[in-house]
């Protein structure tokens, strides 16, 4: 796969996993309103970290790997933390097994993304081969 495609898997998948999140959160009457609107801000956190990694590649702007890492870092951490708290939550495993395989997804597009951008970056400084 180019360095383009992983970025740019990184960007859909994210967009899918978390803007469908926002159906899910305000369609899940158990909740209370603060409870959707904080897991609300977390699914729009990233999808605007994913809409800017993705103008980013677009426009090639110099913070293209700023944007790009954000993204991959925000992910990692977020599901590092989503993880524990799914695996040991009271939860049935269908549930667990389905969260587990998105975090594992979405940590791997994150470091594939990130490694693919350090050749892009020493290519634009005319260090090493592209």
């Amino acid at each position: 796969m180019s360095t383009r495609r992983w970025t740019i898997a990184l960007i859909v998948w994210t967009l899918l996993v978390w803007t469908t999140r926002i159906g899910n959160i305000w369609s899940d009457a158990d909740l209370t309103d603060g409870e959707k609107w904080g897991r609300t801000a977390l699914a729009l956190s990233f999808t605007a970290l994913a809409v800017a990694a993705a103008y980013a590649l677009w426009r090639q702007p110099p913070w293209r790997r700023v944007a790009v890492t954000a993204l991959a870092g925000w992910t990692v951490a977020v599901w590092a933390v989503r993880s524990v708290g799914i695996a040991t939550g009271d939860h049935e495993a269908a549930f667990i097994v389905v969260h587990l395989v998105l975090a594992i997804v979405s940590v791997a597009l994150s470091v594939l993304a990130v490694r693919a951008e350090a050749p892009v970056e020493r290519a634009a400084a005319g260090i090493g081969p592209t």
